[in-house]
């Protein structure tokens, strides 16, 4: 009995030293629970995020950096849409009008005038 106890000792040992030196091989790292801006990329990314999940709920701090990372990527894309929409206005409005609201005369064309 006591030589069996020996012989789970050493071996409970040996492997020890073997996991100690870096020979029991490597432990699976898991993605981290914080998300990225590349997480973001479409609505479809935001539609289909579900935070991780905690003892008591979520996580708080990766479901924070996601809230973040969502409402800068509608705040720059409201921004680009609206400076589009504003340049879009100002290229449909005509370069200057005469006081009756007609447009200038284009060159090259002549006016009633001739």
């Amino acid at each position: 009995m006591s030589v069996a106890i020996v012989i789970v000792a050493v071996v409970l040992l040996g492997g020890i030293v073997v996991v100690a030196m870096g020979r029991g091989g490597e432990l699976a790292r898991d993605a981290s629970d914080e998300p990225v801006a590349a997480d973001f990329e479409s609505w479809a990314d935001v539609a289909s995020y579900r935070p991780p999940a905690a003892l008591l709920g979520y996580h708080a701090a990766a479901t924070e950096r996601a809230l973040q990372l969502i409402s800068r990527l509608i705040a720059d894309r409201d921004a680009e849409i609206a400076w589009l929409r504003s340049r879009l206005h100002d290229d449909l409005q005509p370069e200057s009008a005469d006081p009756e609201g007609q447009p200038p005369p284009r060159p090259g064309r002549p006016t009633r005038d001739d």
